[in-house]
């Protein structure tokens, strides 16, 4: 039990680079549509506000993208670059 990690209330095994990714693309959805709110209220003053941190899980996904192609024998192909002198 001590390689599972949750995410957006799934557990996950964190040593399945691919599983993660989709847990954390969920988990940026419900950022992006406006889910992960939290609220408090004074009398009658209202604030909500997100907890996340949208660029932190960019990174985060890009980080378990690249180990997810590893982990499925997927190559990252980059356009050659052409220098002229």
């Amino acid at each position: 039990m001590a390689d599972m990690v949750t995410i957006g209330g799934a557990s996950v095994d964190i040593n399945d680079p691919c599983a993660v990714l989709t847990e954390l693309r969920k988990a940026q959805i419900r950022v992006a549509a406006g889910e992960v709110v939290s609220m408090a209220r004074f009398g009658d003053d209202e604030t909500r506000w997100s907890a996340a941190n949208a660029d932190r899980l960019d990174k985060l996904i890009a980080q378990y993208e690249a180990r997810c192609d590893r982990a499925s024998g997927k190559r990252r192909r980059f356009a050659a670059g052409v220098r002229f002198r």
